[in-house]
């Protein structure tokens, strides 16, 4: 556990903290600029409401963790809302976590709620990423599941897009720079009909493979399906996705070890820390 580091906890500054944003929301969502994220700011500000904020805690005199909060409707049936705090954008510097500032900052988002006169806040989020129990812990209830429909018609094309949102991606998260540090693997899924699919990742970046090598690292036969369910987190059960897909017959490992399967789960998943 590491030592908690002493914060000071206000809201957003246009002018000011556009960099430090931009860094930590790369990091946790992918690539954001500081110029969009003075464009939020600045909206915040200019809410007719009134009553968006960017709560951020600031550590050593640099922003390291966001929330945000902005008024929305949540449905209830046909025809029927209830006005809500949507909590948006939590996110933490990677090497500032578990140390209760995701916490603090949303404590703060829900007494600003209570005092701003709304009866309930609704947070929208996966239920697999680690930062669920801290949601969980502050009284947050799972009361909603999404299902996602999809037809592919150019797989390849949607391979190709998430190998360099991948490369994207590992640009501004140090926990996944660090986790793939040494490892060099080449990984080929056999998906039937729809063909063969494969990356290499090598010297720091992702590589798509025109074709499978002779002998992949890691093999594994599956379906276009089934390896969409996996990448959306379809499987819900605990944080290791692709070992339930295994289980349940979704996939077939003909070739990879169990710790490289581990990765393999994150680098599917974009899900980092343990």
């Amino acid at each position: 556990m590491q030592k908690k580091a002493p914060m000071l906890v206000r809201t957003a500054e246009e002018g000011k903290d556009e960099a430090d944003l931009a860094r930590i929301t790369s990091e946790c969502f992918g690539p954001v600029t500081p110029r969009t994220m003075r464009r939020w700011i600045h909206r915040e500000k200019k809410n007719a409401s009134g009553q968006d904020r960017f709560f951020v805690a600031e550590v050593d005199g640099k922003v390291v963790s966001n929330v945000s909060v902005a008024p929305r409707k949540l449905y209830l049936g046909e025809g029927v809302y209830v006005k809500t705090l949507g909590v948006l954008g939590v996110c933490t510097c990677s090497e500032y976590r578990k140390q209760g500032i995701a916490t603090n900052l949303l404590q703060q988002a829900l007494a600003y709620a209570d005092k701003a006169g709304f009866s309930n806040t609704t947070l929208y989020t996966g239920i697999l990423i680690p930062a669920h129990r801290i949601y969980q812990s502050l009284g947050f209830r799972d009361i909603e599941k999404t299902t996602k429909y999809v037809k592919y018609l150019d797989y390849d094309y949607v391979f190709r897009r998430w190998v360099r949102w991948c490369n994207h991606y590992l640009k501004h998260s140090n926990i996944a720079q660090k986790t793939l540090q040494n490892w060099n693997r080449s990984v080929v899924f056999d998906l039937g009909s729809e063909g063969v699919k494969g990356f290499r990742f090598r010297n720091g970046r992702f590589q798509r493979l025109s074709k499978p090598p002779r002998t992949a690292d890691i093999l594994i036969n599956t379906s276009v399906e089934s390896l969409t369910r996996v990448m959306s987190g379809a499987y819900e059960f605990g944080s290791n996705v692709l070992e339930n897909a295994i289980k349940t017959g979704q996939m077939q490992v003909r070739r990879g070890s169990g710790s490289d399967l581990k990765i393999l789960n994150k680098i599917l998943v974009g899900m980092w820390d343990e």
